[in-house]
């Protein structure tokens, strides 16, 4: 009797595995120089490229401390900056973003006390927390709500208590705008938001120094987190930092040497002085910006200018588009599109005027509600009022006399000629003028406790 014999053949590589070396267990995961396993290009480390950025944030943390400027807070925030940038630029991707949120409660801790922070960590984390809860949309925005009245009473000094002195415009400047970003984003969202993100939101280590900060967009934040490689993202913060340190400087030198009272206005010279410096004092403000928003380019984030050029515009919808333009994105974003999208059927010019009425005076509303939580008073008042009223007039004709302009079909020119452009140039400089000194006698207005006090002003400056 014979035996069969069967020949095992085995079973065919699939084509795209066939010239494909196997694995083994043993063989090592390439390593490339500069990353570990797994992270993004983006994340390349290289000594030659950061050692020039942590030279260039030495001489910034010089520079404050030679013109002492901002005080105490700030120049510990910068010393936290410089020390933890070394170790978060060494750590492994994964590690980097919690280590921010340590930095960024240390430097809670550092300024304000060891007896402020474990009052706020608590309440913090639990608005956080409650944000995060597996509740209805609706039920976190009423819980939100509850707390926040509660603070709010507290604020307000309805309801007694014994927290110290920080803790509520802590709590303000991390979340009165900024929860409000973030419950937008619960609403729109797909999916659970990581916990490390969320924090790292929250938890902005430049925010302790500056309690008026910017309202920084959640979604922008986390998509610009590493999305650009990070010696190049650095050497933008620095930039950003400088030009917020030349504010600073410009500011101090407008304030202490160039400044003069409301009293002092005399005649046409003092009030045009008085005019463009008081205006000039919102470089203080640009200044913090740009220096907070550049501190967190720093560690990975990239995040768009906070102003750009706002002393250039031509009109008052450029003036808005150019000043605090995180501001101008949240207003767009969270009033702007939903009433013009409801109102969408309607005629254009409807919809436009609406929606700009609608940010206006929820901009009125909002700038009293912060400064409620940042000094305990709501600082509503006529020239307030005022204000806010005639600037959102201004844009409101600007919105429409742009809607229009964008209808009509512009038609093919050729190059245009020396003449042209002299003349071009001289129309965009009378509109800069023009645009600036409106603007000037507006903030003048804002800014003056009465209407009557700055009516008796402008009549002195111009000897009536």
């Amino acid at each position: 009797m014979r035996l069969a014999m069967t020949r095992i053949v085995a079973p065919p590589r699939a084509p795209h595995r066939r010239f494909v070396r196997e694995r083994t267990e043993t063989q090592p995961l390439p390593r490339t120089p500069g990353l570990f396993p797994g992270e993004p290009e983006t994340c390349r480390r290289s000594l030659r490229h950061f050692l020039p950025v942590m030279l260039q944030l030495g001489l910034l943390v010089g520079l404050a401390h030679v013109y002492n400027l901002e005080g105490r807070g700030f120049h510990l925030l910068l010393a936290i900056a410089a020390a933890a940038l070394p170790v978060h630029y060494l750590l492994p991707f994964r590690w980097k973003k919690p280590f921010f949120i340590g930095a960024s409660i240390v430097g809670l801790v550092w300024v304000f006390g060891v007896s402020t922070a474990v009052v706020v960590l608590p309440i913090a984390l639990g608005l956080i927390g409650l944000c995060l809860t597996p509740l209805p949309w609706l039920a976190k925005v009423a819980g939100v709500l509850g707390v926040g009245i509660g603070l709010g009473l507290i604020q307000a000094g309805v309801i007694e208590s014994s927290l110290p002195s920080p803790v509520l415009p802590i709590l303000g400047t991390m979340f009165m705008f900024r929860l409000i970003i973030f419950l937008y984003e619960l609403k729109h969202a797909q999916k659970a938001e990581p916990t490390s993100d969320v924090l790292s939101y929250f938890f902005l280590l430049p925010n302790y120094c500056f309690l008026h900060f910017p309202v920084v967009d959640y979604r922008t934040m986390q998509r610009g987190y590493f999305s650009g490689e990070i010696h190049a993202v650095q050497r933008d913060g620095l930039k950003m930092m400088l030009r917020g340190f030349v504010h600073l400087l410009l500011y101090r030198l407008v304030y202490h040497e160039l400044l003069i009272s409301p009293d002092q206005v005399a005649g046409p010279g003092s009030l045009a002085r008085f005019l463009s410096c008081n205006y000039l004092l919102y470089l203080h403000v640009s200044g913090q910006f740009h220096i907070a928003c550049g501190m967190l380019h720093l560690f990975g984030f990239k995040l768009p200018e906070t102003h750009h050029h706002y002393l250039l515009a031509t009109s008052f919808t450029d003036y808005w588009r150019r000043i605090n333009i995180y501001w101008k994105d949240f207003m767009v974003r969270v009033f702007f599109n939903p009433v013009a999208f409801r109102l969408k059927r309607r005629p254009q010019w409807q919809a436009l005027a609406a929606a700009t009425t609608v940010v206006f005076v929820a901009t009125w509303f909002l700038h009293a509600y912060q400064s409620f939580w940042l000094s305990g008073s709501w600082h509503f008042s006529v020239p307030d009022a005022l204000f806010w009223s005639i600037l959102g007039v201004f844009v409101l004709i600007n919105v429409q006399l742009d809607a229009r302009r964008s209808r009509v079909r512009r038609k093919v020119v050729t190059a245009p000629s020396t003449s042209s452009r002299v003349q071009d140039g001289l129309v965009r400089s009378a509109k800069v003028a023009a645009t600036f000194v409106t603007i000037s006698l507006l903030w003048s207005l804002w800014t003056s406790p009465s209407l009557d006090a700055w009516l008796a002003m402008l009549r002195r400056g111009l000897g009536s």
